[in-house]
């Protein structure tokens, strides 16, 4: 048996809380709901050790943890219960010393009068201006319940797209990673180990094994020299990347790369428009959806574009002609399916077609790319392992073969 604290909202709409002991969450969860009471939460209690103290501590949300405040402060809206209530919920069943402080500021806020909005307008390393700003609107027209509910997807269908495209890029990085660190320990430990043993065969070495033992030779002389020029080229790129030509510059690089730069302009495009799509639902103007819609990207490139693009929107021209200048980031395509649902007057759902489009794009580039991309991988590892293996073994062979 586990003990179990929950929460719930009872049949006659009143919040009731207690610790229990039960076989599990599911059979717990059973027992609760039998009268028709709706379960917000059950969870196992735990020992939290010094160093979990230590580390619940934490600046701002995971994106995981964004969702999750979402949805559960969606259905909590729906079920009734006053905005003062839920964040009491919240502060009691964070774990986080840092939310609860946060959770305990809104409700004070609320509790004299503040809008929801402007209580999150405190923390914008916890909610960015998209959300607070599309929370305001579905507080001004009376929809805060269905707002909070489509901030929850959205923010859902994000953290989807954002793992496919991070996993995609990730993986064949982390090989090359790998495959670099067992070229680093051949190099540097396992090659000058054999010097010695090549030294006393006295034989004509192999030209691979040669240039291995000079290659390994010459890390070993120069190694500090080396560490130093990387960690100074690393703290470099840190530094320039602050500043925006800089910034601008890498970023126009990144999507120029082959297959990776494609993925990257789709993936800020599915971002932009779900968030146009999202804005203009809860009733924020096109100049106003594309002005925040913006501040959602992380490329520099789109965000300039977007920012002179606003500029042309404030005198009245149509966002597709506004595009226009732009087809390497905004492609043809897409403008023009902009243009019919301006004709047609329905911004809400071709941005919403445009960013179903490049999801489902995304979803199988991300597919091909794993599949392409592994055998490739693979046989650079191979190539690149066979060959410190036969500039170690192929001396060896040829003194054997020689007695």
């Amino acid at each position: 048996m586990a003990t179990f604290t929950y929460k719930l909202i009872s049949k006659d709409k009143r919040m009731q809380s207690g610790t229990v002991e039960a076989r599990s969450e599911k059979a717990l969860r059973a027992e609760l709901e039998k009268d028709g009471s709706k379960v917000f939460y059950v969870l196992r209690e735990k020992k939290i050790s010094a160093l979990g103290k230590l580390m619940s501590f934490s600046f701002g949300f995971s994106a995981m943890e964004r969702i999750h405040f979402f949805r559960n402060l969606s259905a909590m809206t729906d079920a009734g219960l006053l905005l003062t209530q839920t964040f009491r919920v919240f502060e009691e069943q964070s774990l986080k010393q840092n939310h609860k402080k946060t959770y305990a500021i809104m409700r004070s806020d609320l509790e004299n009068g503040k809008k929801l909005s402007q209580a999150m307008t405190r923390y914008p390393r916890y909610f960015s201006e998209f959300i607070t700003e599309t929370v305001n609107v579905g507080e001004v027209t009376g929809t805060l319940t269905s707002t909070l509910d489509r901030i929850s997807v959205d923010l859902e269908k994000d953290y989807e797209l954002h793992r496919k495209v991070v996993g995609a890029i990730t993986y064949p990085l982390v090989v090359i990673a790998v495959m670099i660190i067992v070229m680093l320990i051949m190099i540097l430990y396992v090659l000058p180990q054999i010097t010695d043993l090549f030294d006393e065969l006295d034989a004509d070495l192999p030209l691979l094994t040669q240039i291995m033992l000079q290659g390994s030779a010459y890390v070993l002389t120069h190694i500090y020299a080396i560490g130093g020029v990387i960690l100074g080229a690393i703290i470099t790129f840190i530094l320039l990347m602050k500043r925006v030509r800089f910034r601008y510059f890498i970023h126009y690089l990144i999507l120029k790369v082959p297959i990776f730069g494609n993925l990257i302009r789709e993936y800020n495009l599915a971002q932009f428009f779900r968030a146009l799509e999202l804005l203009v639902a809860s009733g924020v103007s096109l100049i106003e959806s594309v002005e925040i819609a913006r501040k959602t990207l992380n490329n520099d490139v789109y965000k300039n574009a977007l920012n002179q693009t606003r500029t042309v929107l404030i005198h009245g021209v149509p966002l597709s002609e506004a595009l226009k200048p732009y087809p390497h980031i905004f492609p043809i395509q897409t403008q023009r399916i902009v243009e019919v649902g301006e004709q047609a007057g329905m911004y809400e759902k071709t941005f919403g077609r445009i960013n179903t489009y490049y999801e489902r794009s995304i979803h199988h580039q991300t597919q091909m790319l794993t599949t392409l991309l592994e055998p490739a991988l693979m046989l650079m590892i191979g190539v690149v392992v066979g060959a410190l293996a036969l500039s170690i073994f192929l001396p060896i062979y040829q003194v054997s073969t020689f007695f």
